[in-house]
């Protein structure tokens, strides 16, 4: 059994577009899109990787659900499993403010802390690392793969899409951790019952 899945980052969330001081670590905190986001939603509409889609599924996320909701007038399957990796206490504070608490000085001094945003191992206090969200996003996929579906859109986040890409394209953690995905650029996979196992 073989089922293509397109897989959609959100468009540009307020999260996304927060800079320089202001900028926040996102993860699970829940934003709407921007007005830009909301257009590179719209310039999906009609594309042809997207036809013949026999069931969208989102993130319970507001970014992802807005995009979905953007893109198709379809039912959208909503699931907490594609929802963004968390950062735990961090979430929706800015990058400056964490820096400067005492609390959390290891993870901008200490060599074995500092990779936190992009590691298999180390997570944020209460957060994920990316080894938890592959194990619920391998949940997620082994659940699809016993629906009688031909061709699937998912839309979600940038650290999920890594972690199916890593599953069904069997990745390092290396090659996962450098694959580009930027926001409502469809990607294409191919979900096999092998790459499960």
């Amino acid at each position: 059994m073989t089922m293509e899945l397109v897989l959609i980052r959100h468009g540009e969330s307020i999260g996304n577009a927060l800079k320089g001081e202001s900028a926040v670590y996102t993860g699970r905190w829940d934003c709407n899109l921007t007005e830009r986001g909301y257009q590179q939603a719209i310039s999906l509409i009609g594309t042809p990787i997207l036809e013949n889609i026999d069931a969208w599924y989102s993130s319970n996320l507001i970014r992802t659900i807005e995009t979905a909701k953007t893109i198709t007038d379809r039912d959208i399957i909503v699931d907490k499993r594609l929802q963004e990796r968390s950062l735990g206490e961090f979430e929706g504070l800015t990058i400056e403010s964490v820096k400067k608490d005492p609390r959390y000085i290891k993870y901008f001094t200490d060599p074995e802390f500092m990779q936190f945003r992009n590691s298999f191992t180390v997570k944020t206090p209460g957060g994920e690392n990316y080894g938890d969200v592959c194990e619920r996003v391998r949940d997620f996929l082994q659940e699809l793969a016993s629906k009688d579906y031909k061709k699937v859109a998912i839309v979600t986040h940038h650290c999920v899409i890594r972690c199916i890409v890593k599953i069904l394209n069997n990745l390092s953690e290396e090659e996962t951790l450098s694959f580009k995905v930027n926001n409502c650029e469809p990607i294409s996979v191919q979900l096999r019952d092998d790459a499960l196992h």
